[in-house]
């Protein structure tokens, strides 16, 4: 998966969240689907990250 298909995934749920009223069951599956999506997010830019502290090193 993608960061922006992530990202697009998040505020799918977001808007889910706002609008339409769930069962606690629902909650719970949202909830833990939008913490693995931010997971995922934060590993893609850590690994940018570190991509770019390797290229700073490089051109030093």
């Amino acid at each position: 998966m993608t960061y922006a298909e992530a990202t697009a995934e998040l505020e799918q749920i977001l808007a889910q969240l706002r609008e339409v009223p769930a069962d606690i069951d629902q909650l719970h599956g949202r909830v833990a689907r939008a913490e693995q999506l931010l997971v995922a997010c934060r590993a893609k830019l850590r690994g940018v990250e570190e991509g770019l502290a390797e290229l700073r090193q490089q051109t030093e």
